[in-house]
């Protein structure tokens, strides 16, 4: 593994062996260099040869990229990285980058001109292309010029502090593969896409942690989907949003987006959830609320599901799991979820019912469940239990409950299905076991 100098300033012979003698661009520094080698790239470096940014980089030996203090020691140490590099395309070229590689502080531009260009970050299968401390900005000011996480379907792009940045609102972070991105304060630079995120013909995954979106406010949405391309998975934690902003568009079927947001928003509540799927919608309440329920330990929660005509007994709108810890084995146990409505009579098993995971084998991890749902597609439905709760409003209270016996000790995962159409049901996120 060797190292080598960028900086494109140096008028020497070009060979990377030092700062005097450093290669001029990235592209050329890349070229023909083994997998695992090091690039120090020069605080002031700045280079417009960036079409294709291929390097020898393989999984268990990444290339790496470092921008640094030209200035500072020699070899380079932590304290010398720096973030301004600079190294982008004219006109409407590409950048598109293939090979294993995790670039540190250098600023990306894509194109300059009003035409099409694109900013491809990983062209190759079964590849990762990791920054950090970096920005990537589309520069050309195409309507519909695109930040590509990949442009295969199986290759992973991981963004740490780093920012993006676009000039038109048409313009998006398009999905295809893997993408994580985390730990990014303003993470949103220049004009603000009309929708965030859209997607590409494989679909993919995207997790974004810790980063502020707030710059997206009204008008402009994070999560897109289309009827025509691949199913991608969205999961937000932690991250910061404008109170505005619309999280995502609606599903438009089965296979196609799903969206969790968990404690991200616009104030300082650790409480917030939204889940949006083609069967409905579930955020968090604090007005219709169950006395004595849940609670972040200062505010008293519910979850506010809206479905839609898409949802039914078959494909209902499934909340997110309420876990509780079981110490009792070989007796018998009842998990209890409480729920109001304005049906006028409490549901019936087939439109909403507990479905409870626990561990019946004591020689086995396999999970089983029991529900307290319609057995099943030719039985006649049943009401669901009264209740005697107390409520911040709404009409009619019931009860889930669901009797099992585990055989180890563990966490239990309680899960609320809703299989009733066009209704709203708040639901407590607090599940009891007697």
């Amino acid at each position: 593994m060797a190292s080598y100098y960028v900086w494109s300033g140096a008028t020497g012979s070009a060979n990377g062996t030092s700062w005097a003698n450093a290669y001029t661009s990235l592209a050329t520094a890349f070229s023909g260099k083994a997998a695992g080698d090091l690039f120090y790239v020069a605080h002031d470096h700045s280079d417009t040869n960036a079409s294709s940014l291929n390097t020898a980089g393989s999984i268990v030996s990444p290339i790496k990229a470092v921008c640094v203090d030209r200035a500072g020691s020699v070899p380079p140490v932590s304290a010398d990285r720096r973030a301004t590099a600079q190294v982008a395309t004219t006109g409407s070229n590409n950048i598109t980058m293939s090979g294993v590689t995790h670039y540190d502080g250098i600023i990306f531009t894509a194109g300059n001109a009003t035409g099409i260009v694109n900013f491809n970050l990983q062209s190759t299968s079964a590849n990762w292309t990791r920054f950090d401390n970096c920005s990537l900005r589309i520069g050309g000011s195409g309507a519909t010029n695109k930040i590509n996480m990949t442009i295969v379907p199986s290759a992973y792009v991981e963004l740490n502090n780093t920012t993006m940045s676009f000039t038109a609102v048409g313009q998006n972070i398009n999905i295809q593969g893997f993408f994580r991105w985390r730990n990014t304060p303003s993470a949103l630079l220049g004009t603000i896409p009309t929708i965030l995120f859209t997607l590409g013909s494989a679909g993919g995954d995207v997790e974004c942690i810790g980063v502020d979106l707030s710059a997206a406010g009204s008008g402009k949405t994070i999560c897109g989907t289309t009827s025509n391309t691949g199913a991608v998975r969205y999961r937000f934690l932690d991250c910061k949003l404008d109170a505005a902003v619309t999280k995502s568009t609606v599903p438009s079927g089965y296979g196609t987006n799903e969206v969790d947001f968990i404690r991200s928003g616009s104030s300082g509540v650790n409480y917030t959830v939204f889940r949006h799927r083609v069967a409905g919608t579930l955020d968090q309440e604090t007005t219709i609320v169950r006395t004595g329920g849940a609670s972040d330990g200062t505010t008293p929660i519910s979850w506010k599901v809206i479905t839609t005509a898409n949802c039914n007994y078959s494909m209902p709108f499934e909340c997110p799991p309420i876990a509780i810890w079981n110490d009792t084995t070989g007796s018998a146990k009842t998990a209890t979820v409480e729920g109001i409505w304005g049906g006028g009579a409490v549901p019936l098993d087939s439109e909403i019912w507990l479905e409870c995971e626990f561990l019946a084998d004591a020689s086995s991890p396999q999970g089983s469940f029991a529900n307290d749902g319609t057995a099943n597609l030719l039985a006649t439905p049943a009401n669901q239990a009264s209740s005697s709760a107390t409520w911040g409003g709404s009409t009619t209270k019931f009860k889930l409950e669901v009797t099992f016996t585990a055989q180890q000790k563990g966490w239990i995962y309680a899960r609320v299905k809703i299989g009733k159409p066009s209704t709203t049901m708040y639901i407590d996120p607090l599940v009891t076991l007697s």
